[in-house]
């Protein structure tokens, strides 16, 4: 079931990059290169990032004040740095979701490529993240709304002495400590980013990180006109007297806070820790067949290389002789990184294949060209050409030149080769390498003394050229007929030499869309409406308690671990009760902290009050009991449109009081 939905899935994909293809040509499709763009983008956030770094000031009133003299008074300079490294970012993310999808969708996921999804995912984590606290620095009116939903977010864990909310509570608790604790994991998320990001290719020889120079460029210079034309800048400073209700989000970043300002944190939770599972562990929830691994014949392996240099999954190497035969090396396959692609057979001289009796022997992807119920399965004939037979291989590297040239001494008098689409091959390398085996470029070569080169023709088509692929083989048919070649081994489609003028729209469009994302007005309640936060520290009554020991039990204990008195085992929940105007807005009970249930009770709500004067009952029961309250508040309170008035509670006075 779930590998016809990714058949649908991978079709579906396999159209849009054939739309591509048409406009960029496969040399410089964009979606071809999604991981390498990514990388792109990531230089431009590292360099710029540095850049910010020797401007920002690590303090509440100071870090919103560093950022505005960079945007405004050095527009020129650290303006750009600064819209640099915010669309970056963005650019950043959006390619690495496009490349996770297109993975998926082309099952390039399980198997032997499960540390390259693991680590992926690790690194939107990490990029998610590092996101999040970057906005957090600004300490403008959006960083605000960010940092008390993240704290909400993080205070359901049972790890924090006491809420992080409360730290938001009022203007004067915010501390410079906790923008030092920012920054300091803003700066320390890099290192685990390069670190997951060397796992990421560890298991890749010659990994692309570079997209073409063409797209280089273009995406450089899109990136500069767009900090120019729409540079990044900051809303209202953070004040948590007014209520942020309205302000742009950027979806790349923060799609998850709309969510988790809305629903009960357990339900975010709930999502994020089964999404990310699911998605961590997809390679081993879908199983896929194994196939055989490649195995070393040390009988006739002369050390030459060959096959660890065209590996493109690093799982050969190389290493002294063993048998003692007279050759100072030996290949060693590494079976769990073995991804049975078949190119280091491709790569070893010295194999053939059975005799061959068809005029023409087509060699097929099975990844690329969907053949299903095209061959007759006794004879291996091409049903409406039954002078053609199929021989279908993992990759089409797995072909050797001396397999084509006993192909032609066994009778042939043609050979069609169809392999994935340039720059897509599902074993990354294996197209690129056959092309370079056959124009003599790369060795094994094949050579043109006893194989006519004018009877091999080589295309390069996916999943939904069935079509091409017939009508490509019956002109070369009719080519070996005439004896009149074309001359073209290679047939490549959408040649370009350069980006198109529709190319170019078409990434700026994608420029725009970015830039938009990054800053959708979002309302999060009523913009004239108030913020009432209830909060407190506060501890229940006793419930269980151990009786004070006598002298001599003290006696017996050392000195720094002698109670003074009875020791409390367990407090009852604090119930507290919130009315306005004689309706009950809130009432709920609020569990002491720790394991044994023996803490004070922690409290922070917010309550969505409507503007103007307003009578504000609080009443809070010590022990659970929403019939009898140890400490009664009220007050007539003017709510002022888009206000945020906190209600805290005072122990040394025992009363609930406005924080300042």
């Amino acid at each position: 079931m779930f590998d016809k939905v990714l058949s649908m899935g991978h079709k579906g994909l396999l159209i849009i990059e054939e739309i591509f293809n048409r406009i960029f040509s496969p040399r410089f499709n964009p979606l071809y290169y999604l991981g390498a763009i990514a990388f792109f983008f990531l230089w431009f956030d590292f360099v710029s990032g540095i850049y910010l770094l020797f401007y920002y000031r690590i303090s509440v009133d100071e870090a919103y004040k560093s950022i505005e003299y960079l945007t405004n008074n050095q527009w020129y300079l650290g303006g750009i740095m600064r819209s640099i490294h915010r669309y970056s970012s963005d650019g950043l993310m959006i390619a690495m979701l496009l490349h996770l999808v297109r993975e998926f969708l082309n099952n390039r996921f399980r198997s032997w490529r499960w540390v390259a999804w693991v680590t992926g995912v690790v690194l939107m984590v990490t990029f998610w993240v590092e996101g999040v606290t970057g906005y957090w620095m600004v300490w403008d009116q959006r960083s605000q709304v960010i940092a008390s939903i993240t704290v909400k977010f993080l205070d359901f864990l049972p790890i924090f002495g006491e809420p992080i909310s409360r730290a938001f509570l009022s203007n004067s608790m915010v501390s410079n400590l906790l923008f030092i604790g920012i920054i300091f994991l803003h700066l320390s998320i890099p290192t685990l980013i390069l670190i997951a990001a060397w796992i990421h290719l560890v298991r890749i020889s010659r990994p692309v990180i570079h997209p073409p120079a063409a797209l280089n460029k273009t995406i450089g210079i899109l990136l500069i006109a767009v900090c120019i034309i729409i540079p990044a800048t900051s809303q209202i400073p953070a004040d948590l007297n007014i209520a942020a209700a309205r302000f742009g989000i950027d979806w790349l970043y923060l799609p998850a806070y709309p969510m988790i300002a809305a629903l009960p944190v357990w339900y975010s939770w709930l999502f994020a820790g089964i999404g990310t599972l699911v998605l961590t562990f997809l390679p081993w929830l879908i199983r896929t067949k194994k196939l055989p691994k490649a195995e070393v014949r040390l009988e006739t392996c002369n050390g030459c290389e060959l096959c660890f240099k065209d590996c493109p999954y690093e799982a050969i190497y190389v290493r002294k002789r063993s048998d003692g035969r007279p050759y100072e090396f030996e290949a060693v396959v590494a079976e769990k990184k073995c991804a049975s692609c078949g190119l280091c057979i491709g790569a070893c001289d010295f194999h053939a294949i059975a005799s061959t009796e068809p005029k023409i022997l087509a060699v097929v992807c099975g990844y690329g060209v969907q053949m299903k119920g095209l061959i007759d399965p006794e004879t291996r004939a091409l049903k409406d050409m039954p002078n053609c037979r199929v021989m279908i291989l993992p990759c089409v590297a797995m072909l050797q030149p001396i397999m084509m040239e006993h192909a032609f001494k066994s009778g042939a008098d043609g050979m069609f080769i169809a392999g994935c689409e340039v720059n897509d091959c599902h074993y990354r390398e294996g197209n690129r390498w056959l092309e370079q085996r056959i124009l003599n470029v790369r060795p094994p070569v094949l050579k043109k003394k006893t194989v006519d080169i004018d009877k091999v023709r080589v295309v390069w088509l996916s999943k939904i050229h069935t079509k091409d692929f017939f009508t490509t083989l019956k002109d070369f048919n009719n080519e070996l007929t005439t004896k009149k070649g074309s001359g073209k081994i290679i047939r490549q489609r959408f040649i370009k030499d350069r980006l198109t003028p529709m190319g170019i729209s078409i990434l700026t469009l994608a420029a725009a869309i970015t830039v938009y994302l990054s800053d959708v007005p979002y309302t999060f309640f009523k913009e004239r409406d108030s913020l009432m936060v209830f909060s407190f520290k506060h501890s229940g009554k006793p419930s269980k308690v151990k009786a004070a020991l006598s002298n001599e039990e003290l006696e017996k204990l050392p000195r720094h671990m002698r109670p003074k008195s009875e020791i409390v085992l367990r407090r009852f929940p604090v119930y507290a009760e919130v009315q306005i105007d004689n309706k009950i807005v809130m009432a709920k009970s609020f569990r002491p902290a720790g394991l044994w249930q023996n803490g004070s009770s922690f409290v922070f709500e917010n309550i969505i009050v409507e503007p103007g004067m307003h009578n504000v009952v609080i009443k809070l029961s010590e022990s659970n009991n929403p019939n009898k309250f140890d400490v009664i508040y009220e007050d007539t309170i003017d709510f002022k449109p888009g206000a945020r008035i906190a209600f805290d509670f005072d122990e040394k006075g025992q009363r609930f009081v406005i924080a300042e």
